[in-house]
């Protein structure tokens, strides 16, 4: 990455692309506290209370997770315009369409996987009540957040929600390039808790409720990350942020209990997220170094790599195993809570990754038909007839010379812009920012 200029005329180097292994690590324990989550809800229940014992009420809080994804990826996707002094290479539409293509196909087939189990009867809906066609068609055009319907699979709320606020991305880069962060992010935190008191009094404002707007000063709490980092600002005040946030989460669940919690996750994921961006700033800045090299352990690494994935199928794979194993073999509690656990999540975990070679790692480089179609059908695309040679090649301006000859790189030869791969997903090795909601 290129290196960026910081007060005082001091020149900061980003560190290489490597550095990034760590953010993996985060999106693998945030995938993975989200699977225990549901080991936890499949087995002792009881939501927003906790029917199980003392010790798992922390299991409670898996909500909390997506708001960690939530950040990140507003961290991620804020890497390359950072760079670029806050300005989107490739412009607006070009980023939606990258983020369509990397998003968007995955969600659908975990859509259908859910969809299939459902109508053959293998498995019901996180609700209980039928899933019509309409449910799913709502489900494929990303607007369940909008429309009340029933949901095939628990988790593809957040999916919706983070599209949106992709679509408002390209702004928040620009009002952070033509205001700076100091005006930009207390204003869209006004915005959001004036959305959220005024709800409870005005109707209209009430409505916005549903696309968990606190979401977008969350993802604008993780591109701030990366600006602050880019300028080598307030790392030791992140650090100490970071940690009186966690700890005084930790003091108030623990005296409040779960259904408390649950009941203020409005201002409970405004804490996590910006505990989480507080975080991210303190690790781009090298503090912690322990916990960067924790979280860029193989491992981790290895697994944030298809968090997405686990995110998108992890539930139904463990519905699978609860109603045909756990149930059938009459477990209940914590019979069934360690039946899930110790066979449940390597299932969701390698079902997760053979998802990801057929249905998410192909899109990490498709971002068109033609793409896909090559794809597809790659004899096809190696049988195109090439253009005959222009005879007075030299004589010709390179404008005018046709596709194999023009001094523009092809769209095969041309790098990613993307940063970051959305939510939850791994990095294709290039030799810039990573990439990649």
């Amino acid at each position: 990455m290129q290196d960026l200029t910081v007060p005082g005329g001091v020149t900061k180097s980003r560190p290489d692309v490597r550095r990034l292994n760590w953010l993996d690590g985060v999106r693998a324990l945030a995938a993975t506290f989200v699977v225990l989550h549901h080991v936890w809800l499949m087995s002792y229940g009881g939501y927003p209370g906790n029917n199980g014992p003392w010790w798992t009420d922390w299991l409670v809080y898996g909500h909390l997770a997506v708001s960690v994804f939530i950040v990140v990826s507003g961290y991620s996707l804020a890497l390359a315009p950072a760079d670029q002094g806050m300005r989107l290479r490739h412009g607006g539409l070009t980023f939606m369409r990258r983020r369509f293509w990397r998003i968007v196909p995955p969600y659908w087939a975990a859509l259908g996987f859910s969809a299939l189990l459902i109508a053959t009867g293998l498995i019901a809906s996180p609700s209980g009540s039928e899933v019509t066609v309409q449910d799913i068609a709502i489900h494929g055009l990303l607007i369940q957040d909008a429309i009340s319907t029933t949901p095939p699979n628990g988790v593809f709320w957040s999916i919706a929600v983070e599209w949106h606020i992709y679509f408002l991305f390209p702004l928040l880069v620009f009002c952070l390039r033509r205001y700076r962060i100091m005006r930009v992010i207390p204003a869209i935190l006004l915005l959001v808790l004036v959305q959220h008191i005024g709800g409870q009094y005005f109707p209209f404002l009430a409505f916005f409720e549903r696309f968990s707007t606190a979401y977008f000063a969350l993802f604008a709490f993780g591109t701030a990350a990366v600006w602050l980092a880019s300028k080598a600002i307030g790392a030791r005040m992140a650090v100490c942020v970071a940690v009186t946030m966690v700890v005084g989460f930790i003091v108030v669940a623990a005296v409040a209990g779960p259904a408390r919690i649950v009941a203020t996750y409005f201002w409970v994921d405004l804490a996590v997220g910006g505990a989480t961006a507080a975080l991210l700033t303190a690790l781009d800045q090298g503090k912690l170094r322990w916990l960067t090299s924790l979280l860029g352990t193989r491992f981790l690494v290895s697994l944030g790599r298809f968090a997405f994935s686990i995110y998108l199928i992890h539930a139904p794979v463990l519905e699978l195993l609860r109603i045909h194993v756990v149930a059938r073999a009459g477990l209940t509690g914590a019979a069934a809570f360690l039946t899930l656990a110790l066979l449940g999540i390597p299932l969701a975990i390698g079902s997760a990754y053979l998802f990801f070679i057929a249905c998410e790692r192909p899109f990490l480089t498709i971002r068109g038909f033609r793409q896909l179609l090559a794809k597809v059908f790659p004899k096809r695309a190696q049988m195109r007839p090439l253009e005959p040679p222009t005879p007075s090649l030299a004589k010709t301006n390179p404008s005018d010379r046709g596709p194999l000859h023009r001094s523009e790189p092809l769209p095969s030869q041309s790098s990613h812009f993307d940063s970051a791969i959305g939510p939850f997903q791994p990095k294709p090795k290039t030799a810039g920012p990573e990439r990649p909601s």
